[in-house]
């Protein structure tokens, strides 16, 4: 009489091949999630371990090379990102730097249009490395763990790594970051004349790390742009020439002021002078009032770097205004030489025989001079200088 059910033996049997299968594929192709499903499939297919394990070997090359192939599309697509943002910035640029001509505020295009588009490659090309920097880094540590690194020991090193440089480099890495921002906020550039920390100078070289500028004595000075607080960009848009004129407490304010605004319109009228001018004087009013005399506030809105000019031929020409209105500059008494007799300023005694004398000289020159020839005007070595060399930053 046979037995109802199996005996132990034979129920074990199967059990005990299924586990030495499960042990066959974890000793070849790994345990638990980490087994390869390639070289498991394979295995219970053929039982062949080493077919196995080249299938295992073929399936890692086969994910290295999609992480490649993603990783290469992926910064294909980010760069091509980035060049459309970069023509959608320069078509702005073209209608601001359009919409600046237009109103006269900006001269020497080229320059300028040169300029910011080398800023905007540069700012692209930062972009383009960040993010092609980022996608490789991520693919590069999705292959160490397809391959079966343990990536633990590589991002503790790496931790490790960018704390000591944190510490070392740490202003290296603020200068740079300083540097972006500048390019990106769009600060300023090279043959833009600006003022950090009191110096003015023309910039001639911007990089990341730091900026070269050179002043009106010649000195270059280079800047780290990390420690660059505060900077002034006397190049974007507009300027405006600002001149306190000043004068004696018995000036009659109303006639000067029409002195003053005669003679600046006068220069911006000039031929010369003119141009830098983007529109009318104007007489903000009486800007001081003092025991020391009183000033009125005339200011001309210029083009960037020409106001400099503009203020150098109103003094002049308002020199020239007031010595033949008969309006006095402020004075003051000053003690000079502490002598206690005599003339503190005269090398000789005036008499009245040299008193006489002088006046007759002076008569008798004015009737030579009024029945020879009528001389020649003076040179003006500034307008000169200006139809020579055309506009160029001549600052104060």
């Amino acid at each position: 009489m046979t037995a109802p059910w199996p005996t132990s033996s034979t129920a074990s049997a199967p059990s005990t091949s299924i586990l030495a299968q499960d042990d066959q594929v974890a000793r070849v192709c790994g345990e638990g999630i980490e087994a390869d499903w390639l070289c498991a499939i394979v295995l219970e297919r053929t039982g062949d371990e080493v077919l196995a394990r080249a299938a295992s070997i073929a399936n890692n090359v086969l994910a290295v090379l999609l992480i490649l192939a993603g990783a290469y599309l992926l910064t294909r697509l980010l760069g091509r990102f980035v060049l459309r943002f970069s023509a959608r910035m320069e078509q702005r640029i073209e209608e601001r730097l359009d919409r600046a001509i237009e109103r006269g505020a900006m001269s020497d295009t080229q320059r300028f249009r040169t300029r910011r588009f080398q800023r905007l490659q540069a700012i692209s090309g930062v972009m383009r490395g960040a993010l092609s920097f980022a996608v490789w880094v991520a693919a590069f540590l999705l292959i160490l763990a397809r391959i079966g690194l343990p990536l633990q020991p590589v991002l503790a090193g790496a931790g490790l790594i960018g704390v000591l440089v944190g510490f070392g480099a740490q202003q290296l890495v603020r200068d740079i970051l300083a540097g972006i921002a500048m390019l990106i906020e769009d600060q300023y550039g090279v043959g833009d004349w600006i003022e950090v920390d009191g110096k003015l100078g023309q910039v001639e070289r911007v990089g990341l790390r730091s900026t070269a500028f050179r002043d009106v004595d010649g000195v270059v000075h280079h800047v780290l742009n990390g420690y660059v607080q505060r900077v002034g960009n006397l190049s974007q848009g507009w300027a405006r020439a600002t001149f306190d004129v000043p004068m004696a407490l018995d000036t009659d304010v109303p006639a000067a002021r029409e002195i003053i605004w005669r003679v600046a319109e006068d220069l911006t009228e000039d031929p010369i002078w003119g141009s830098d001018a983007i529109g009318p004087p104007e007489i903000w009013g009486v800007q001081h009032w003092g025991a020391d005399g009183i000033t009125i506030r005339v200011a001309i809105p210029t083009k960037p770097l020409r106001n400099w000019d503009l203020v150098r031929q109103l003094r002049e020409r308002l020199k020239a205004a007031f010595d033949q209105e008969g309006i006095r500059m402020p004075s003051s008494l000053v003690d000079v030489g502490g002598l206690h007799h005599g003339f503190a300023l005269l090398t000789r005694e005036v008499t009245s025989d040299s008193q006489d004398l002088g006046r007759q000289q002076r008569d008798t020159a004015g009737s030579d001079r009024a029945d020879a020839a009528p001389s020649e005007p003076q040179r003006d070595q500034t307008a000169e200088l200006r139809l020579q060399r055309g506009p160029e930053a001549r600052p104060e």
